[in-house]
Order: structure tokens, then C-alpha cells, then sequence
């Protein structure tokens, strides 16, 4: 716990938080604080017109604000802010608790040593973890070994269970029914806190048809009497009451789910998440999950692939958690009883070894299971040599696991120093710090979805859309898919009077649709979710030319690129002037001709239109009229250091025009405020 504190507090010392992500639980967080631990019903700032339910996920808010008032009882100056930085630290480390008690009821006490460690101190975890950077990661690690655990507990006392017949099962299912209480709590505490919580429990789900294959084959190996395909660990009284103890969480779980469907403890069931879990699995889910790189697929059995989760996780912890399958292996070919526990981290480790195939955002995921696998290894290890003579084989074992233990936690550590710069540049707190001051209650702030959760919690303004993902039955009447497809052809088209009128729906809705919101909410809907907007920022920032991909993508139906070239070489004259200077693999050059910049590509093209910048200020250059032309634009940035070159579409679209030209030939878009990240327009409806 302590060296996982520790490792997260290298980012404590910044002002405000870290990234975006962590601002939407921060904002509703202050809401509860602000009425009294009532909960938030309506997000009026998100989604706007008209807004979205806050129909779930309130419980790291609730953490947060509760946690943060009983510290204030004892630092009265203590802000929510500051506390929220260093309390993500705290309980990120206290998640080694549930972690050492899952490891060490597989294994034994060492076994829980290493799970908690490795759980803990990674750096897949660390980086959504550090003091400042309070997002729901850790109620994910935490809740999964306390779900786990939880299970664990019941299936350990399900002996108390008789199958003898319906009559005595009923009787001794009443008398059981307590040992399932730490597993139910469990998993309602980690449904509250986050929407996709019972992935644990489909995991114990799936996990009993893979058993019994694994039992059968261990019957089959170790050629013990009595064979079945229930194996030789797994009995028919055990199977039973393993199947007894998965069905009844899942149904108990569903009506506690649906008993406490009311404010402020709302909780998916664990079958609306299975059908949303489904729905992402088989590629029906928002369409902007196509664009979150970390949910792009992975090859985890090429080279690239390996060594991308290594780097999440860590090569040690990785090599020990997969030599699991050699311990396993080993204890069937001496006969040794494999225990469900062991079972289950063996099955887990398939499972989530092939969950991060659809992205590595699951690397996290994958971590747990694999630090329990490496705490399943080293407790055998242990198990195994503790009665041993042979000190030198002990040393040697011993030795190679602490040198791997001290070597993870060196890389953790160097890796925890490296971790600063997730807070945003000055650049965006003085754009942020302006439109707060000049908007009021009824400006809508549009942009692209990354930086909304940080626009309403530093400004409180409401945004046309954030990261918090809203689908059709969330969102009434235009949903993440519309207005991701509104926003992106609102940047990439060549034709301010399109990119107004789209915009324009977003000022007020008709009659007809804000009846549908209050039909589809009732009474969550407040009396100005309907309020007709009366002033648009519009935001065009640098972050957005690298991620003009997906905005012309989602906009236009074919994905274009700002191609950027950084400097390679250059040529000069013998007094030392620059000739030519090449850029990228060296096939775009600029040539100088006088006091001009020719841009020259392959050596023989000249590309048509070229910006340089002389004191200090952007010039335009054509050169319509030279032969073996290329049609297009290359922007040279004014320290000659990279290059950035547009086709025809992307020169002419709208964020071209806002970002590189300021507003250069817009009428109802304003220039309103500017520095060298930040352009925010207002639109004149």
C-alpha cells in the first residue's frame, strides 16, 4: 500500500486536475457536495439542448464527496479539488487490500504479497492513477478482487449446501444465503460505481463451462479411477454448487438492481450489461469508438502486439503471471489436486489474455489477472520449497524472484517521475479563463467531444458534446453518433453557410422534441433543459490536426490527414545561407529562390501554394502559373522545424480556415479570442 501511494504521488503538486476524463467525476462530485449528498438527476451541461439523465455511475462521486467531507471536518481549508488529487492516490493503494486477500485464499499469504504488489504498482494502472488524475480506474482494480473475493468466500462455504433433495436444498440455501451477502455487497458497490461492473461475474459465468473441459482433461492425464467428465477435482455435489452459488449471485444481484432503481443508488443489472457488453463485442456500439485508438484491435500474438502489453504491464509480472500454465502443467503430470481457485486464475487469465484483443484500453484488465497468476505462481513456488533442503535452489528461485520484484519496482518508479505533463498548458486555462468570463448561463460551447468534460467543470458552461459517451435512449434528440457526425462535417466542409446551419439546430429545439426528452424522462427533465441558446463558442485547437482524421472521417465518409513532416537536412551556400531544406524521407523540400520559399516535391513538382511566415506574420505564395504542379498547400512553420502539407479538401474546410487563417474569409464566424493553441470563434445566428 505504501509504496503504491507513494509511487502516485510524483504528479500531487499541480493546481488543478489531470487530463479530461477526471473532471466529469470531479463536476458531479461537487454537485453533491453543493446539495447536500442529494444526487445530480439532470446533466444540464452535457449534451446540450437538453442536456442527458444522470442515470448511473454517481457511486466514485459519491466516494469522492463523502470521503471529502469527513476530511474537511478535520482540514476545514482543505478544497475538493485538492482533496480529490490526493485521495485517487490513497485508494488506488488500498486496492492492494482486496488484491493480497484474492491471492492469498488461491495460494497463501506470499501468493497475496505478489498479486497485491503486481496488481498495484503497473503501469497500465499507474497512468489513469496518479495523485491529480481521479477517474474510475481504481474502483475497476479495486471492486474486481473485492467481486472476486467476495465469490471466493461463497464458493469456499458451499459445502453448507444439500443436494440430497428440493426439500433439503431449500433449507440449506435459506441457511447459506449469508455467505453470499460479501459477494452481493460487492457487486453492487462496483455496479454503482461503474456501468460495466459485472464483466467480473460473466467471467465466474464463463468460467464453469471452460472447468469442466479442464477437470475432464486433468481426469484424462492423470488416468485417476472414477473418471467423468466432471474430472477428478471437480465432483457433481461441487459442480452443483458452484452453479448454484453463479445463478443465485446473477439473480439476486438483478433484483437488488431493479429494488434500487431509484436516486440516488442506481445500478445496471447484470443483464442490461451483458447486452451492452454484446453489443460492443459485436461492433454495435457508439460509432465514435472507432476512433478511440485504444480500442482499436490487437494482434497480442505478433511482436508489436507482445510488446505493446509488456509496456503496459511489465515484462517481470507478465513472464512470472504466464509461467502459471507451467505450474499447472506440472501439477497434472505429478498428480497433483489443482483447486477451483487455481482453476479460475488460469481461466481468468484466458479470458482477459483474449479480451485485449479489442483494444488495449483492457490492458488494465488484463493486468489483475495476470498479477493473481503471478501470485499463484510464487505462492506454489513457495508451497514447494519451504520443505526443501537444497538451500542453493532455494536461493536461486528466491533470488530471481525478489531481483524481478526490486526490477519491476524500479521501472515503476523511474516510469511514476516520467508521468507529469497529463494537466493542460496555460494555453487552454487562459482560453478556458476567458470564455467563463464573457459567456453566461445560455452559451453553448461546441468543439470536438475530447475536451468536454474539462470545458463544463472549469467554466460550468454547457458543451455540444464530452467523453461521456451517450447513446440513442440517453441522448433525446440527437445522440454521440449525430452530433460526432454534425461536429465532424461541421470542420471538414468547405462551406461556412453548411457549418452555420448545422450549428443552428443546436440553439433550441422545437416543441415537438423537447416533449419527446420530457415523454423519455419525465420529471428528471428541469424547466430550462428547453432554453434557447443565445451564444456559440466555437472551438478549432492544434490538438485537432492530428486528430483531423476522424473528423473528416466521421464528417465527410472518407478519412483525410494533415501530412506533417519534420525537418531532415539542408543544404547551404558557402557563407552558410540556406539553400534547401529537406523534410520527412527528404521528398518535400523548399527551395529558395530570392526571397521566396519554392516547396518542391519529389525533386520536380511544384506544390501550388505555400505559407511562411516573415516577421512573424503568415504570407501566401501561389504558384498556379509553373508547370508539374501539385495542387495543394504546405504551411511551413516559422522556426523551419516541420512542415505541414494539405490536399485541396482539407486546405479549403472550415477548421483549415478558423485554425490556420484565423477566420480568413468567414462572415458568420467571429474571431472572438486567440494564442497559439486556441482560436474560439462565436457564430452570429
Amino acid at each position: 500500500m505504501y509504496v503504491a501511494i507513494y509511487l502516485r504521488l510524483n504528479t500531487a503538486g499541480g493546481d488543478i486536475l489531470l487530463d479530461y476524463d477526471p473532471w466529469w467525476f470531479f463536476r458531479h462530485a461537487q454537485e453533491i457536495v453543493d446539495n447536500n449528498l442529494l444526487p445530480p438527476k439532470w446533466d444540464i451541461l452535457s449534451y446540450y439542448p437538453p442536456g442527458r439523465p444522470v442515470d448511473y455511475q454517481l457511486g466514485w462521486s459519491y466516494t469522492l464527496a463523502i470521503f471529502y467531507l469527513l476530511a474537511k471536518t478535520i482540514i476545514s481549508s482543505l478544497t475538493l479539488m485538492k482533496f480529490s488529487a490526493y485521495f485517487v492516490a490513497i485508494f488506488s493503494g488500498l486496492s492492494a487490500i482486496p488484491a493480497y486477500i484474492v491471492g492469498k485464499m488461491i495460494t497463501n499469504k506470499w501468493g497475496g504479497l505478489i498479486t497485491a504488489f503486481l496488481a498495484t504498482v503497473t503501469p497500465t494502472f499507474l497512468t489513469v492513477s496518479m495523485a491529480g488524475y481521479p477517474d474510475s480506474d481504481a474502483v475497476d482494480v479495486f471492486y474486481t478482487f473485492l467481486a472476486i473475493a467476495g465469490t471466493l468466500y461463497a464458493f469456499k462455504k458451499m459445502d453448507k449446501l444439500s443436494f440430497s433433495n428440493f426439500k433439503d436444498f431449500g433449507k440449506s440455501f435459506i441457511r447459506y444465503l449469508p455467505h453470499l451477502i460479501p459477494a452481493l455487497i460487492a457487486y453492487w458497490l462496483f455496479a454503482f460505481n461503474w456501468n460495466t461492473s459485472f464483466y467480473i461475474y460473466f467471467i465466474f459465468v464463463g468460467f464453469l463451462p471452460i472447468l469442466l473441459i479442464f477437470t475432464f482433461l486433468e481426469s484424462l492425464i492423470s488416468k485417476k479411477e472414477g473418471m467423468s467428465l466432471l474430472g477428478s477435482t471437480l465432483n457433481r455435489k461441487n459442480f452443483k454448487g458452484l452453479l448454484t452459488v453463479i445463478v443465485s449471485i446473477g439473480i439476486i444481484s438483478t433484483i437488488i438492481s431493479s429494488l434500487t432503481s431509484g436516486w440516488p443508488f442506481n445500478t445496471i443489472s447484470p443483464i442490461t450489461q451483458l447486452l451492452t457488453g454484446l453489443n460492443f463485442l459485436g461492433g454495435q456500439s457508439l460509432i465514435v469508438n472507432i476512433s478511440v485508438a485504444e480500442l482499436q484491435s490487437l494482434n497480442i500474438f505478433s511482436s508489436d502486439g507482445f510488446l505493446t502489453i509488456v509496456g503496459r504491464i511489465g515484462i517481470f509480472p507478465v513472464i512470472l503471471g504466464l509461467m502459471a500454465f507451467l505450474v499447472v502443467a506440472l501439477k497434472l503430470f505429478y498428480k497433483k489436486e489443482i483447486s477451483t481457485a487455481e482453476y479460475l486464475t488460469i481461466i481468468w487469465l484466458i479470458i482477459s489474455f483474449w479480451l485485449i484483443t479489442r483494444g488495449i484500453r483492457f490492458s488494465l484488465l488484463f493486468s489483475l489477472a495476470v498479477a493473481t497468476s503471478a501470485g499463484f505462481v510464487a505462492g506454489n513456488l513457495i508451497d514447494y520449497f519451504k520443505n526443501k533442503n537444497n538451500l542453493v535452489i532455494k536461493a536461486i528461485i528466491f533470488g530471481i524472484v525478489l531481483f524481478g520484484i526490486f526490477w519491476h519496482f524500479s521501472d515503476n518508479l523511474q516510469f511514476s517521475y516520467g508521468l507529469g505533463g497529463f494537466e493542460i498548458g496555460q494555453n487552454w486555462k487562459d482560453a478556458l479563463s476567458w470564455m467563463k468570463t464573457n459567456a453566461d448561463s445560455n452559451t453553448l460551447v461546441a468543439t470536438w467531444w475530447d475536451p468536454g468534460h474539462i470545458i463544463t467543470g472549469l467554466t460550468g458552461l454547457r458543451v455540444h458534446a464530452d467523453g461521456a459517451h451517450c447513446s440513442p435512449d440517453s441522448c433525446i434528440p440527437y445522440n454521440h453518433n449525430i452530433r460526432i457526425q454534425d461536429m465532424g462535417r461541421i470542420f471538414s466542409t468547405s462551406s461556412e453557410s453548411e457549418a452555420v446551419n448545422i450549428l443552428k439546430k443546436y440553439t433550441s429545439l422545437t416543441p415537438q422534441q423537447c416533449d419527446d426528452a420530457k415523454k423519455q424522462f419525465g420529471d428528471l427533465v428541469p424547466s430550462n433543459a428547453c432554453d434557447k441558446v443565445t451564444k456559440i463558442y466555437f472551438i478549432a485547437s492544434s490538438d485537432l490536426i492530428g486528430k483531423y482524421y476522424w473528423l473528416s472521417y466521421f464528417g465527410t465518409g472518407e478519412g483525410k490527414n494533415f501530412i506533417q513532416l519534420p525537418y531532415r537536412s539542408a543544404d547551404t551556400d558557402d557563407q552558410g545561407n540556406i539553400k534547401t531544406v529537406y523534410y520527412g524521407d527528404g521528398s518535400v523540400a523548399l527551395t529558395r529562390s530570392g526571397e521566396q520559399f519554392v516547396p518542391v516535391y519529389q525533386g520536380r513538382y511544384v506544390i501550388k501554394q505555400v505559407v511562411y511566415f516573415q516577421n512573424g506574420q503568415p504570407n501566401l505564395f501561389e504558384f498556379s502559373n509553373a508547370t508539374n504542379t501539385v495542387d495543394g498547400l504546405l504551411w511551413i512553420d516559422s522556426s523551419l522545424q516541420y512542415v505541414i502539407f494539405m490536399e485541396p479538401t482539407i486546405r479549403d474546410s472550415i477548421f483549415t480556415r478558423m485554425f490556420f487563417f484565423n477566420g480568413q474569409g468567414l462572415t458568420q464566424f467571429k474571431l472572438m479570442y486567440q494564442n497559439p493553441e486556441i482560436k474560439i470563434y462565436e457564430l452570429d445566428f
